[in-house]
Order: C-alpha cells, then structure tokens, then sequence
C-alpha cells in the first residue's frame, strides 16, 4: 500500500502469516511406515544417480565441443 509508511513491517507479514496458520493448523497424526519404505527410498536414490549419470554421459560430447577449436574438430581421429 505505502511502503514509505510501512516499510519492512509489510514483507515480514504474510511470514508470519504463514506461520501462524501452519502453527495452529497443526493435528497429531499417527503414521507408519512399514519396511519398504525404507527401500523405496534407497532405489528412489539410486536410480536419481543413475539417471544424473546418464544424462551427463549424453551430454557430455555436447559439452566438450564447445570449447573444442574449429581446426580440432576436423583433425579429429575419433571421428
């Protein structure tokens, strides 16, 4: 509204909004989770790697030509 009025007081309320809702908003819950849970988690994990793995791989001719000169890359042996 008037920011040379109000000044910082304004961005600090919706915060503390926030926080007060999610602060009274709050219930018990009673959760389980069972065994697989845990190995959800961990194929979740590696299969993440696995995949930033592949991506890199892909990419990385890609990124390597960039900064290869125009002269290498036609006297290049690989190709």
């Amino acid at each position: 509204m008037w920011p040379h009025v109000y000044g910082e007081e304004m961005k600090k309320t919706p915060i503390l909004l926030i926080a007060y809702f999610v602060w009274v908003s709050e219930t018990r819950v009673d959760a389980y989770l069972d065994p697989g849970s845990g190995s959800m988690l961990v194929q979740v994990l590696l299969g993440g790697v696995a995949g930033a793995a592949v991506v890199m791989k892909l990419g990385w001719e890609r990124f390597k030509d960039v900064f290869r000169s125009s002269k290498a890359k036609q006297t290049d042996p690989n190709e």
